[in-house]
């Protein structure tokens, strides 16, 4: 038997996320599909994490085991040739057995893009469309309240006993290039949704409808669990890249 790890890129447009669900085509599914063709067995692929239907991937990890002697240049390749439109295998390779994609400790790097100025309809798959000029320097102040390690038990829709809302964000950078904003999350694992009501919240208190002290109460690890009503839409979600200390 052997384990490989490969990095995979998708458009989650159309796609209900990674995993496999009953309402709709997972990009999961799709994978397994075309593995298990490929490699003349069945194939179950385990993921480095969960993204919701429209996120998108330039470096999402996966393993799977197999006792195909194919060699991972032609598994690669035939991939590339059979799969949707829409994803492709960028890298497999060998790895000891007990690697876990999801479980193995890493890092992960996720952005948010959104643009503002004139619509273009040529992003809209890819980017937030969002109608108010950028206050940079203010989303910047908000977002340093968030590099930590706090309890992020308001800014996402798991509810799981209190220990799990433990995360830490070890940077988040903002660069503006030709009106499109560039928010860049790097940290320990991200809860479901984390990211998008994050963003959601820096919106919320450029338009006024948050202020710092709002921000800092939900930050708060003794306050009660009290979701942010506030989550910026999928499409501007890219899951960027996974660190792995080694494979």
């Amino acid at each position: 038997m052997i384990r490989y790890v490969g990095t995979l890129a998708f458009d989650g447009t159309g796609f209900v996320g990674w995993q496999t669900q009953k309402n709709g085509q997972s990009i999961q599914e799709e994978v397994e599909r075309v593995l298990s063709q490929i490699l003349n067995e069945p194939i179950v692929v385990h993921g480095s994490s969960r993204t919701d239907a429209g996120v998108h991937a330039e470096g999402f990890m996966f393993h799977m085991d197999t006792t195909s002697t194919l060699k991972k240049e032609d598994i690669v390749r035939g991939f590339n040739r059979l799969v949707h439109p829409q994803l492709v295998l960028r890298s497999l390779q060998k790895v000891n057995p007990s690697f876990e994609a999801q479980f193995t400790p890493s890092i992960k790097t996720y952005r948010y893009q959104l643009y503002t100025g004139m619509r273009n309809p040529f992003l809209s798959r890819y980017a937030h469309y969002y109608y108010l000029p950028m206050n940079v320097t203010l989303l910047k102040k908000v977002s340093r309240l968030f590099v930590g390690t706090y309890r992020f038990h308001n800014f996402t829709v798991k509810e799981d006993d209190q220990l799990d809302f433990i995360r830490t964000i070890r940077s988040i950078r903002m660069s503006m290039d030709d009106q499109i904003l560039t928010i860049t999350f790097v940290g320990k694992g991200f809860m479901t949704h984390m990211v998008r009501m994050i963003v959601g919240t820096f919106l919320a208190v450029q338009e006024g409808k948050l202020t710092m002290h709002d921000v800092q109460t939900k930050l708060s690890g003794t306050s009660l669990r009290q979701p942010v009503s506030f989550k910026a839409p999928p499409h501007g979600l890219y899951l960027e890249k996974v660190h792995y200390a080694k494979t």
